[in-house]
């Protein structure tokens, strides 16, 4: 930085020197002189800035003009291009109804179709599953009722040969009893006992 003057070390002792009064006046001069100048710029400035906000106001009002009347333009045009949009939106999506609904019905017609033949072919199937079950039911049927039969006419000789057996057990029942009675009647009676 700069040497150390002499008026750095008064100012460190805490003194100050005074100040001759030529420096002094020349000093004031100096302040009333850039006080002119100031007051002076000032006006200027102001004078300019003032001249600046109309200028702008101006060119604002005529970009604001400008600007009103291209965005009335841009809504016109806008509007003009929806209109012709919506028009064509909805040409193109009554042909892609109409095309959907061409291949709904087609698809509708094959859909109908692959459930017809798949049905066809199920049933088809079923009825052969189902003839195979009867068929096999048919002879479980007939071997069950076959067994029945068997068993029935084994039942009726058992039945038969029981009712041999009843007879002949009656027939010798009846032989029995008619022994016992003629025994009995050929018995002498017995006498009473004695009472003591």
């Amino acid at each position: 930085m700069y040497p150390c003057c002499d008026i750095d070390k008064v100012a460190e002792r805490g003194e100050t020197w005074a100040v001759d009064p030529e420096m002094r006046e020349a000093l004031d001069q100096l302040g009333t002189d850039l006080r002119g100048e100031i007051r002076s710029g000032d006006a200027e400035t102001r004078q300019a800035l003032n001249q600046l906000a109309v200028d702008l106001r101006g060119e604002i009002r005529s970009v604001d003009t400008d600007l009103r009347g291209a965005l009335n333009q841009l809504a016109v045009d806008l509007r003009g291009e929806i209109r012709s949009g919506d028009a064509e939106t909805r040409e193109a999506l009554d042909r892609m109804g109409a095309d959907l609904r061409g291949e709904f019905l087609s698809s509708a017609a094959e859909t109908r179709a692959y459930v017809d033949e798949r049905m066809h072919a199920l049933a088809a199937e079923n009825r052969r599953h189902f003839d195979v079950v009867g068929e096999s039911l048919r002879g479980d049927i007939r071997t069950l009722a076959e067994s029945m039969a068997l068993s029935f006419e084994q039942r009726d000789r058992r039945s038969d040969e029981h009712g041999v057996r009843t007879d002949r057990l009656e027939g010798r029942v009846l032989k029995l009893e008619v022994r016992v009675t003629g025994l009995e009647d050929d018995r002498k009676p017995r006498r009473p006992r004695r009472r003591r």
